[in-house]
């Protein structure tokens, strides 16, 4: 075991790879489970999260804004170098990108049906 920790995660929807900046955010989902009392006994309730992923993609002239707001049932590999991958299946974006052109950045927001590791 190397001990390595994740630094670089390359992104690729539908086999073609995005060119995302540092710090992306991962969220496989599952479950939120809020804790309840009856007396001195606790419960919880469960409640579904679809998985997310956010990422920060840099604005190059292979990059089409409009192009990015109709990401829809797509495939999304996120490749970490650590050698952990995980796959979002049925994946969308689910705000409309927008442009910072003072940065050259489009903020990227997913969800998805699934992730799985692979």
């Amino acid at each position: 075991m190397s001990g390595q920790v994740t630094g670089i995660a390359t992104i690729r929807v539908d086999g073609q790879e995005i060119p995302s900046e540092k710090g992306a955010t991962l969220n496989p989902g599952g479950v939120n489970r809020t804790p309840r009392m009856a007396g001195k006994r606790v419960f919880y309730n469960e409640e579904p999260v679809a998985p997310t992923l956010q990422c920060t993609v840099l604005h190059t002239d292979e990059i089409d804004l409009i192009d990015l707001n109709t990401i829809k049932d797509a495939t999304v590999l996120v490749e970490c170098d650590n050698g952990q991958d995980y796959l979002l299946t049925g994946a969308f974006v689910t705000e409309t990108a927008e442009l910072n052109t003072g940065e050259g950045q489009v903020r990227l927001n997913f969800a998805a049906r699934t992730c799985e590791r692979i």
